[in-house]
């Protein structure tokens, strides 16, 4: 090897450590959170008004923080690395989707609650002043407000189902959420009097401003930077039932720097980001730059089209997003893939044998047939420089004779990981949301810390396994928290 050579294969090694681990920590996040959602509340106690009656502040308080909610929702729904890189894109989103739930039943419950006195003792009369408030010209913008976030949050609750479209969703979410947002700055600032004060008034226009400032980041900056590098698509094959490999090139100058495990967004010319874009594991080492290889797992009807995509396709990217990557201090690495989800996992163990990573790997690879079992022979490949175990589970049809019998069950996971301390062992985990659940709950079971199970999921904020169901318990503290701080609000004249 020339030592032009070398000095380039150093570069890239090198990269393998260049990508930060941005973010702040999970609590710390959630911490601002709470206080920038309690911001209006904070402002209105510092106004000196007198407090009114319990259910007119308590109205008021839902009214408030539904506000701030919404203007913060701008933000959760970005890939702000900066703020949320360390607590993972999955994590981020399943908080943005629970934080709409809260949000819609803030903002249905605002209007209610003012009436709240007189509800059970004349129900027939209160739905009469209900709807007359509702129809009322001076609160209209609140009204239509209300109509959208019932429909923004309902088309997201079905967004998953074949009848709607991807694109089609993306295309009408974001625009409909900023209308719905100036209509909610305009309600609050001109109704209300706790809104007539200037400090109040001021934060809702900063939060009105930080909201913007996420649009444009969306709309513009991160479209422009997407389209700055000139990427392409070099290779697409098929490599498995439902698995397709794309390889794409960039310049050798490329800005991309991550992480093995990281994943990327992607839009496919002649579409446009943020409309089009759809994330994609990478399944190579950081040394291959400016190499990168993705799979595609086939589950909708745009990525079924991709195996028909052209060589030399321009592509455009943003990343690298995700924090599920190998800790550099615990061993072994239990690796825990089903199918296609051995993309990242692939990476990681590609990064391994790239960098010397002396640690031993130990792979649990299980898929519907053998055919699933992609990049097999390249994993053997790999045995060669990396202490790597390799043990395959298929559920039906003809299989090796080394090859275990399937589906992967909790009794797999724990003879898999017999004999290793649980301790110091890291386990990550990819692949279908079931057989996620079944894994991470039998790490847990076999003594593996939570805080040393890792795995992201792109279903945000699904799944029912004790992992999923902590995180969960997690984000709705966050909002216990918020209702506690709403009711201390409208109980104070007390």
């Amino acid at each position: 090897m020339n030592t032009l050579s070398r000095h380039r294969d150093q570069d890239k090694g090198s990269r393998a450590h260049s990508a930060r681990h941005l973010g702040l920590p999970g609590a710390v996040v959630a911490v601002l959170f709470v206080v920038a959602a309690l911001l209006p509340l904070i402002a209105a106690l510092g106004s000196g008004i007198e407090p009114a009656n319990t259910s007119t502040e308590l109205a008021t308080a839902l009214g408030l923080t539904a506000a701030a909610l919404l203007f913060l929702q701008f933000w959760s729904s970005g890939r702000y690395e900066s703020i949320s890189g360390r607590v993972g894109i999955d994590r981020t989103m399943g908080f943005h989707r629970l934080a709409a739930c809260a949000l819609l039943a803030f903002a249905l419950l605002h209007p209610v609650t003012y009436l709240a006195n007189s509800l059970f003792a004349d129900p027939v009369a209160t739905w009469s002043r209900l709807t007359a408030m509702m129809a009322s010209p001076r609160l209209r913008s609140g009204s239509l407000a209300l109509a959208g976030l019932i429909i923004i949050v309902s088309v997201a609750a079905v967004r998953t189902r074949p009848f709607v479209r991807y694109e089609v969703w993306r295309i009408g979410h974001g625009p409909l959420a900023v209308f719905v947002a100036g209509l909610v700055l305009h309600h609050a600032t001109t109704t209300g009097t706790y809104s007539a004060e200037t400090p109040l008034r001021h934060i809702l226009i900063i939060f009105a401003g930080g909201a913007l400032a996420a649009i444009l980041s969306v709309y513009v900056v991160r479209p422009w930077r997407m389209w700055r590098e000139d990427w392409h698509v070099g290779q697409v094959r098929r490599i498995g039932t439902r698995a397709i490999e794309m390889i794409l090139h960039g310049p050798a100058t490329t800005r991309l720097r991550f992480r093995a495990g990281q994943f990327i967004w992607m839009t496919l010319a002649p579409h446009r980001p943020p409309f089009h874009d759809h994330p994609f594991s990478i399944a190579s080492a950081p040394a291959e730059l400016p190499r990168l290889r993705l799979v595609i797992n086939e589950v909708g009807d745009c990525t079924r089209t991709f195996e028909r995509i052209a060589p030399g396709t321009r592509v455009a990217i943003d990343g690298p997003h995700g924090s599920f990557m190998v800790p550099p201090d615990k061993a072994p690495v239990i690796l825990i893939s089903g199918g296609a989800g051995i993309a990242p996992l692939l990476g990681m163990i590609e990064e391994a044998a790239a960098i010397g990573d002396r640690r031993p790997y130990r792979l649990l690879f299980a898929a519907r047939e053998q055919g699933g079992l992609i990049y097999l022979d390249r994993l053997r490949e790999l045995q060669l420089k990396v202490d790597l175990s390799i043990h395959c589970l298929v559920d039906a049809g003809q299989r090796e004779d080394q090859i275990g019998k399937g589906p992967l069950q909790p009794n797999h996971v724990r003879d898999f990981v017999d004999g290793v301390d649980p301790q110091g062992a890291v386990a990550l985990v990819c692949g279908p949301p079931r057989m996620m659940e079944v894994a991470t709950d039998a790490l847990l079971g076999a003594g593996v810390p939570e805080n040393s199970v890792l795995y992201e999921r792109f279903d945000f904020g699904a799944g029912k396994g004790r992992l999923d169901k902590a995180r969960r318990n997690q984000e709705l503290l966050v909002f216990l928290v918020i209702v506690v701080a709403m009711t201390a609000f409208s109980l104070r004249q007390l």
